[in-house]
């Protein structure tokens, strides 16, 4: 990790799960899809907006394609987002390398051959001077990161132990490292956005391409 990466705080929110849940559906044709792959799981992503802001929430439309012959899985409801200011690019990250605490996240699986749309919204927040130069690192491009369980074998039980309870389901500590070794993540290419400024109350002063004075 650069120096300069600066990590910004991002919490994936209901309100923004709730608003792009109805748009389950990745449009081929979008110039704001994305395509990665990992091997034998291919990943394609449509961003739910082309502007960003300061405090603006970050949304997307995510078809995992499992062409393995083992199930995969991915903690859906875990999104963040960081930014790099040398490259000027957000990354979204879904799904968790290192389990987040205690208990086990929610885990959706996707079984050999299947194809399994989903959505995922973080909150981002950029530090950018409100005098802004040519010189000024603000956004200007989007990746989109899922981390996926490639092994689900070992979490069987606890995967069915969610599907009957809607209380935290436990992740003993000897299941942590197998979590890290079964991780793998698929990075997407990056995808062009348009930087918003706004002024101290919140408002846009313009709308303008990222990169641009």
């Amino acid at each position: 990790m650069k120096s300069s990466r600066v990590f910004l705080t991002a919490v994936a929110v209901s309100v923004v799960g709730t608003s792009i849940a109805a748009a389950a559906r990745v449009d081929f044709k979008d110039p704001r899809r994305a395509l990665g792959r990992e091997g034998n799981i291919r990943v394609d992503a449509e961003l739910g907006q082309d502007t960003v802001s300061a405090s603006s929430p970050l949304t997307v439309t995510y078809q995992i394609q499992n062409l393995s012959t083992s199930t995969i899985a991915v903690a859906d409801k875990i999104a963040e987002t960081d930014f790099d200011p040398d490259s000027q690019t957000i990354t979204l990250s879904i799904g968790s390398e290192i389990p987040p605490g205690p208990n086990m996240p929610h885990l959706v699986t996707t079984n050999p051959g299947e194809t399994r749309v989903l959505t995922a919204g973080a909150l981002v927040h950029v530090a950018v001077p409100n005098v802004q130069t040519r010189w000024t690192a603000v956004p200007k491009y989007v990746q989109v990161k899922v981390t996926v369980l490639r092994d689900v074998t070992a979490f069987s039980k606890f995967i069915e132990e969610q599907t009957r309870t809607t209380s935290p389901v436990a992740l003993p500590k000897e299941m942590f490292d197998h979590w890290v070794e079964s991780t793998d993540s698929v990075f997407l290419n990056t995808i062009p956005v348009y930087w918003k400024n706004e002024s101290r109350r919140g408002t846009a002063d313009s709308n303008q391409p990222a990169g641009t004075d």
